[in-house]
């Protein structure tokens, strides 16, 4: 994929419906906001199995003429019904195929699939919030393109198609579900005239519309007949986290995250070492990337939980003290044979709460399913967005009459009592995923945005090392081969030239090769952009091994 250049405006997204979304917004007049915004209620119809009303995300924008950035947090919450022992642990509990995060996998996967596993949406409130406090577009002009795309239909292309492959069995136990995706004549495109309405509604009312309406009620109403527990008051109470960040520094430059702090900890590790005397791609630099991944992803698993709750040391993760302490476990020769989490609350400056189990880290059995969107205007606002439903086409549960598709995030949190991220009423999920903005001179030097992983790996690590330590350009940093550590073994992209492999394995890694396809990946999917030191011309990129678009003029 080659790096696209502009001068006035640009969008990369996971999908030329949303990018072709967001243009249109930037050639009529409107802000980052406005784009990022159209083209995210775009992905609901571009890519049905990764995102959509009934789902979650998070944006970092950044205001030019503030200089201030600001994270809108829109993840799904627990209904006021859940409670830590809702679930039933399947008889072999750990073993199951749909466990994630080393958690053990519940009776009739009832924590991923049907109406137990549904969370409260946060998508059409964070969307809305972030328009109605940054854009500049009319609301109903915004979601003019979603609106046309629900109307008139969307064809199936290889990914949605496989998609749809993939999750079918589950979804013929939803008949909505199943009417419309599963029952279409060959060639038509997938219309969803009852989520156009919803759309339109939203276009008028805003997120009350779908929050206190009837939309609200219609997916109350499909709760309660069916044995969920999502209620019309868990809807109507609900509300985006909307903060201004404090920014982490990684050898000299500011960045934000949108909320992950698992990236700040491993860069705040591997700063205190000279990637760059390293060599891109290297055996070394690729050890020391693995042991501070695995060190991070390990405090991960150990100590964060819901950032709308205070009971993760969130000073500690993301200390340059504390990182210092975690970089001296790492032998520069030789690979650590397992990590454990260290105590950042040392760190904290407060008293630690009870402490609590470790879960185990099995996080290669799930991947999370994600697209994302990423904008500049020529006024200098920036936004990187990731929104999600869950696993692929989620619950697999749309609501009758409403289009709304919703999402599976139950399943992101601990079936069984007394973990740090075990169920609970309003609980939320751990930020996973990272909205990175990187900044110069306070100004935005690049934003990045990684999608289809759980994993660390494809969070934002690989492209801001590879931008910042070797000083490549926007595409080649994200097209470079990336690797992730899960448990003790580490993925990495069959792509790594042998020596490097033989060199690592030498080091001690227990290495799992994985071969890339398009559309077939195991290491995220990521587009960026980066701008000029004087703002004249941005550079946009995707990863080429999936179907992304970068727009701009």
């Amino acid at each position: 994929m080659a790096e696209f250049t502009a001068e006035n405006g640009i969008i990369a997204a996971g999908h030329r419906l949303e990018a072709e979304a967001g243009l249109q917004m930037l050639r009529s007049g409107g802000n980052a906001i406005d784009a990022a915004v159209a083209a995210a209620f775009a992905a609901d119809l571009a890519e049905p199995a990764m995102c959509g009303l009934g789902g979650h995300g998070v944006m970092s924008i950044f205001m030019a003429d503030t200089g201030k950035t600001t994270v809108v947090d829109f993840y799904d919450v627990a209904p006021s019904g859940a409670t830590p022992d809702m679930y039933e642990l399947a008889p072999r509990a750990g073993e199951g195929s749909l466990a994630a995060l080393g958690y053990p996998a519940v009776e009739d996967d009832a924590q991923q699939l049907g109406h137990t596993s549904v969370m409260v949406p946060g998508q059409a409130a964070g969307l809305c919030a972030a328009h109605e406090r940054f854009g500049s577009l009319p609301l109903d002009q915004v979601l003019a393109p979603a609106i046309s795309l629900a109307e008139d239909g969307v064809p199936v292309d290889p990914s949605m198609a496989r998609y749809i492959a993939e999750a079918a069995d589950d979804i013929r136990r939803y008949p909505e579900t199943a009417n419309i995706f599963l029952n279409i004549a060959p060639g038509a495109p997938v219309v969803r005239t009852d989520l156009a309405k919803t759309l339109r509604l939203i276009a008028r009312d805003g997120a009350d519309a779908f929050y206190k309406g009837e939309v609200a009620e219609a997916i109350a109403a499909n709760m309660e007949a069916n044995g969920g527990i999502l209620t019309l008051d868990d809807l109507a109470a609900y509300e985006p986290f909307i903060y201004e960040p404090e920014a982490y520094t990684y050898r000299g430059y500011e960045y934000v995250t949108g909320g992950n702090v698992t990236l700040s900890e491993a860069l705040n590790i591997l700063e205190n070492f000279d990637l760059a005397a390293t060599g891109a791609g290297g055996v070394r630099s690729t050890h020391l990337m693995i042991e501070a991944m695995r060190l991070a992803w390990a405090d991960t698993l150990m100590h964060v939980g819901d950032p709308r709750g205070n009971n993760s040391p969130w000073t500690g993760l993301t200390s340059k003290e504390y990182a210092r302490r975690r970089a001296r476990e790492i032998d520069p020769t030789l690979a650590a044979r397992t990590v454990s989490p260290d105590d950042p609350w040392n760190f904290e400056g407060r008293l630690r709460p009870s402490s609590r189990p470790w879960p185990v880290d099995s996080a290669h059995r799930m991947s999370g399913n994600t697209t994302k969107v990423i904008t500049m205007d020529a006024e200098g606002n920036a936004v990187s967005l990731i929104t999600s439903l869950g696993t692929p086409f989620a619950s697999k549960v749309v609501v009758p009459g409403t289009g709304v598709l919703l999402n599976n995030s139950m399943h992101r949190l601990d079936p069984r009592p007394g973990y740090l991220n075990s169920v609970a009423p309003g609980k939320g999920m751990q930020r996973l995923t990272a909205a990175v903005m990187v900044f110069r001179d306070e100004r935005p030097l690049a934003a990045l945005a990684g999608s289809l992983s759980i994993f660390m790996g494809g969070m934002g690590i690989h492209p801001l090392v590879n931008l910042v330590d070797f000083e490549m350009g926007i595409q080649e940093a994200i097209e470079v081969y990336r690797f992730h550590p899960t448990g003790d073994a580490v993925w990495i992209d069959e792509r790594v030239p042998p020596q490097v492999q033989r060199g690592l394995a030498e080091m001690g890694h227990d290495l799992l090769p994985r071969r890339q396809s398009f559309g077939d990946t195991h290491f995220g999917n990521h587009v960026g952009i980066t701008v000029d030191a004087d703002a004249s011309r941005i550079y946009g990129a995707g990863d080429p091994f999936h179907a992304n678009a970068v727009m701009g003029y």
